[in-house]
């Protein structure tokens, strides 16, 4: 058994409630100038008997949503009933059986109450979920609510899917969330209060509202939504500059917001969490490094895992799809498939599109294979003024909030990015960036991340029956193809 003394320590609140306002993550939330409380949040729910699991990338703010979850909690429920642990350095899921059957049969002891038990980092203990198997089977999962955090998608998600019937699938709960860098409309929310007052009002700030105004865009009643939001328009485009910096990614948002740049320590902070997971799952840096820069000199282009490994000189192309799906499970890489439009079903032999989704982790990721001695902010800034550079983020930026909007529209716990959003190419040169599904709705998207847009533009999305352009600044109806600034359409995500 562990020394209750030990857990303590990273409990405090169990001696004193108020030692929560000292802990790290909280002070910095509170003195942060700029303040996000993911949506998330609110979509998980602690009376329940669930195990949930919360998977997303290194620095997005996994940490920070559950002490905030904590310190809410701790007015309303005993301390004692409240368990926190960082598996950082927990080397066994014996180790960790071992910590929850302590920390159960003391607290169990204070109360019969319903007990919060929050595991941090769980991918870092090595076939964890037998510990939780165990703790579940002999204490069961009455009044118990799990949350289990961790930044590699497979590692986490397939854990919690080897405890069958034991993570609450009765209650009907969805239990895998993934938390992602603030989307755009987030954004604005936290960054210009005001201008979202506005989106609020038009009801766009409720997830079945969206999805009705996104579906009205593409079915003849996008003036009914758009003409709203076009005054906000130059406000919006000075944000989404902004965002295409910092990618949302809160302590880059914050530095800039204050300082108006980032210094290399948040890059290379971000660098230094991924190479290290990388690592502890077997994985070479160099030969990952390779990969990435090939992702950069493709993005947003079709290619083929033989044309990657020839162009960075390594031998087999099955290594180069295993480490892209191992780099898409930590969240660093988008993987899109290619669409038949005939038959209207993605193939999977095709070659792939590869992205990286968040324009702050590109920004890191290029600056460290590029410019490893520079500025990275500035280096990044450079790429951005160029209108190549920042279409090619747009594209990105539409591609991620296309997947989001796929998952909302069918939430499920067996969603899947490459089997939700697609791209076209055909041999005659036809093109389309994006293929949604929406539901039962398949909805194509080209970005056209430019100052004019001409009729030749709408040629590829109109052998669907509907279908939007994603502009720099133009509005424009054609039947059920719309033309919508990309900004603007972002907040119907």
């Amino acid at each position: 058994m562990v020394d209750i003394a030990e857990l303590a320590k990273q409990n405090p609140w169990w001696a004193d409630p108020n030692a929560i306002e000292s802990d790290e993550k909280i002070r910095e939330f509170d003195t942060a100038t700029v303040k996000w409380i993911p949506r998330l949040k609110k979509y998980l729910y602690l009376d329940k008997d669930v195990v949930y699991s919360v998977r997303g990338p290194r620095q997005v703010g996994k940490t920070t949503m559950v002490k905030l979850i904590i310190r809410e909690e701790l007015k309303k429920r005993r301390p004692t009933d409240i368990f926190y642990f960082t598996c950082d350095l927990t080397p066994s899921a014996a180790e960790l059986k071992d910590i929850l059957e302590s920390y159960l049969i003391w607290s169990q002891r204070q109360s019969n109450e319903r007990k919060l038990i929050i595991l941090d980092e769980i991918s870092r203990v090595k076939e964890w979920e037998f510990a939780l198997k165990y703790i579940i089977d002999v204490y069961s999962r009455k009044d118990k609510t799990f949350i289990l955090t961790g930044s590699s998608s497979w590692d986490i998600k397939h854990g919690v899917e080897r405890l069958p019937g034991r993570k609450g699938e009765l209650s009907g709960e969805q239990s895998h969330k993934i938390l992602l860098p603030i989307k755009f409309a987030e954004y604005i929310e936290t960054k210009n209060p005001t201008i979202y007052s506005k989106v609020r009002d038009m009801g766009l700030a409720d997830n079945n509202t969206r999805k009705i105004a996104f579906m009205d865009l593409i079915r003849g009643h996008s003036e009914r939504w758009i003409d709203h939001l076009l005054p906000l328009q130059d406000s919006l485009d000075a944000l989404f500059d902004d965002y295409l910096i910092d990618g949302g990614v809160m302590t880059a948002v914050n530095q800039f917001q204050t300082k108006r740049e980032i210094s290399n320590t948040v890059y290379e902070l971000y660098l230094q969490f991924l190479f290290g997971d990388l690592a502890k799952m077997m994985r070479d840096e160099n030969t990952a490094k390779k990969i990435l820069s090939a992702v950069i000199k493709h993005q947003g282009k079709p290619v083929g895992w033989t044309v990657i490994a020839k162009g960075v000189d390594i031998k087999s192309p099955i290594t180069i799809a295993e480490y892209a799906d191992i780099l898409q499970n930590l969240f660093v890489i988008n993987i899109y498939n290619a669409f038949d439009q005939n038959n209207h079903v993605p193939k999977y032999r095709s070659n792939k599109k590869l992205q990286i989704p968040n324009p702050f982790f590109f920004h890191a990721l290029r600056g460290y294979i590029e410019n490893p001695t520079g500025n990275y902010f500035r280096y990044a800034q450079q790429f951005v003024q160029t209108s190549e550079g920042k279409a090619l983020l747009a594209e990105s930026v539409c591609g991620d909030h296309l997947s989001r909007l796929s998952y909302n529209f069918a939430p499920s716990d067996l969603f899947d990015q490459t089997n939700s959003v697609f791209y076209v190419s055909t041999r005659k040169g036809e093109t389309i960036d994006f293929i949604a599904r929406l539901g039962s709705e398949l909805v194509p998207v080209e970005v056209k991340y430019q100052n004019k847009i001409n009729n030749d533009d709408y040629n590829a999305i109109k052998k669907f029956k509907h279908g939007i352009i994603a502009t720099k600044q133009t509005f424009e109806t054609k039947g059920y193809h719309v033309a919508i600034p990309l900004p603007i359409l972002l907040l119907f995500v």
